[in-house]
């Protein structure tokens, strides 16, 4: 719940426990309860309620919505083995109030860690002189990026929820707060972003800060995509250019991406990955969901029908955006590394190999499958990265139209389409030449690149909201269907998002359902 009573001030607040590494940084233990307004005393305890704010993204209930809220309803993924209940609910379109994943208490308390931060931290730089005005801004810049990111998957999710920036502190505030409008929650976030701009650090000093921790790069990555979903285009592809300057940032090579990206993590074209380390916070989600060492399989599996190339029997399906057929002459993907390191075929499934592999090793045999060997530590969750800003502005430029922002836009869709395709021809507009064309290519092209990676269902509905029609994300999701009657798409818009959970409603009575879950029978208050 928003309150219920994650009020802070029997909170047991997170101490640092050193600060030579980023995961030494997040190494964070519970010390006794403090009263908060007396804890406040120096800049590291100002930095223990920051990591605390971070750690709390990397929690197992976090984690878990990444991916679900992200992935499941997508065409990307079906039920694997030992699916429980409430996300193979999702996955056959039967989502209820009382579903767990309706649950946003998680990202609440996330947000409240912030909020807690942006209240008190000011104060510090009356007691501590070593905490300057400076160390200040950078700190808020951090904190309202992540209350940013908070908010954006909730807006995405749930489409309106309470918009709070009062930290919990006591038990006079009242909690009981109406949903707040999509608009009004955007113009925040965008006005938070925009503010830690000023002031966010381009430069830790080492790499597993500047990947682990908010830069001006991520800022700027989440402030683009925060535009593109408002359909601010131009904005978005400006901002888009912040980041694409920076020449530190540089796509890895085929041969090293997945490794390199994947496994070893913190590459050259990271912007923001959430740190994991078995000793600190073990990356629970992708175990469960993708797999392991020991069990090679997950709860999930790529869904072979629509998604999947299988590079051995030469198959596909017919919305696959691999081996895609442009023409009789064009074919997209035919030899796509990211077909078999993504994911592999075996015994007729489709098991997801990103995030739980080293490296597939391609065959110098035709027709034999790559040699997969997987890691035996947890791997960290990408949020935002290099590729994925790219064709955020690709997509930006061909809803701006114009032969230009075409041609433009198609630049970008090449350096991450010929990076797996090294062999093939570049992508010629000619093929193209429409804005429906484009962004059907723009669309396959960020699901190849960024599968498993929590983006689809997000970019699926953002094509809804600009088409003001569920009709093409229904032709992706419902070829899941399998010739069942039920749609696991959304018949109508309002069905995109999440229903409210069922105990926010009995906590909060100034929230009001969900439209299309108030007016289905079969889904209650």
């Amino acid at each position: 719940m928003i309150k219920n009573k994650i009020t802070i001030l029997g909170l047991s607040v997170l101490m640092l426990m050193g600060v030579t590494s980023c995961t030494e940084w997040l190494t964070i233990k519970p010390e006794s309860q403090i009263i908060l307004d007396e804890y406040w005393q120096t800049e590291t305890d100002v930095q223990a309620v920051l990591a605390a704010c971070y750690r709390g993204l990397t929690r197992d209930d976090n984690m878990n919505r990444m991916i679900v809220w992200g992935e499941l309803r997508s065409d990307n993924v079906i039920s694997g083995t030992d699916l429980e209940t409430n996300t193979h609910n999702i996955l056959t379109g039967n989502i209820t109030s009382s579903n767990s994943y309706c649950s946003w208490s998680s990202f609440y308390t996330v947000i409240n860690y912030c909020n807690t931060l942006l209240y008190y931290a000011p104060k510090v730089t009356e007691r501590d002189n070593n905490f300057t005005q400076v160390h200040l801004q950078r700190v808020q810049a951090e904190a309202l990026t992540l209350r940013a990111l908070c908010y954006f998957y909730l807006v995405r999710t749930f489409h309106e929820v309470p918009y709070i920036v009062d930290p919990s502190i006591d038990n006079t505030q009242n909690y009981s707060q109406p949903k707040t409008s999509e608009d009004t929650i955007i113009s925040h976030i965008i006005g938070d972003l925009k503010t830690a701009q000023k002031y966010a650090v381009t430069d830790f000093g080492q790499t597993n800060y500047n990947k682990g921790r908010v830069t001006l790069n991520t800022v700027n990555s989440l402030l683009a995509d925060v535009y593109l979903w408002n359909q601010q285009y131009d904005l978005c592809a400006q901002t888009c250019d912040l980041v694409l300057a920076d020449n530190s940032l540089k796509l890895v090579d085929a041969k090293n991406m997945f490794s390199q990206v994947f496994y070893v993590g913190n590459s050259t074209e990271s912007i923001f990955e959430l740190q994991f380390n078995q000793n600190v916070q073990y990356n629970n989600a992708v175990v469960n969901f993708y797999g392991y060492t020991d069990v090679k399989y997950g709860s999930l599996l790529a869904f072979p029908a629509t998604l999947a190339y299988d590079p051995v029997a030469g198959t596909t399906g017919s919305y696959s955006p691999f081996n895609y057929k442009v023409s009789s002459s064009v074919i997209e993907g035919a030899n796509d590394i990211r077909a078999s390191d993504f994911y592999r075929v075996y015994g007729g499934d489709y098991f997801i190999f990103k995030y739980i592999g080293v490296q597939a090793t391609q065959s110098l045999v035709a027709g034999v499958e790559p040699t997969y060997t997987y890691r035996n530590n947890t791997a960290n969750w990408i949020l935002y990265r290099l590729s994925d800003v790219m064709l955020m502005k690709a997509e930006a430029l061909v809803e701006l139209d114009g032969a230009a922002n075409r041609s433009n836009a198609l630049l970008l869709v090449n350096q991450t389409y010929l990076r797996s395709n090294p062999d093939a021809d570049s992508l010629r507009i000619s093929n193209y030449s429409t804005k429906g064309q484009m962004e059907t290519l723009v669309l396959r092209e960020r699901q190849r690149e960024l599968l498993f990676e929590g983006k689809r269902w997000f970019d699926l509905v953002r094509l809804a909201r600009r088409e003001g029609s569920t009709s093409t994300l229904n032709t992706y999701v419902n070829t899941k269907s399998s010739g069942n009657s039920i749609s696991l798409g959304a018949p109508v818009m309002d069905a995109m998002y999440m229903p409210i959970a069922k105990s926010e409603l009995e906590a909060n009575p100034k929230l009001i359902q969900n439209p299309y879950y108030q007016e289905s029978s079969s889904i209650t208050k």
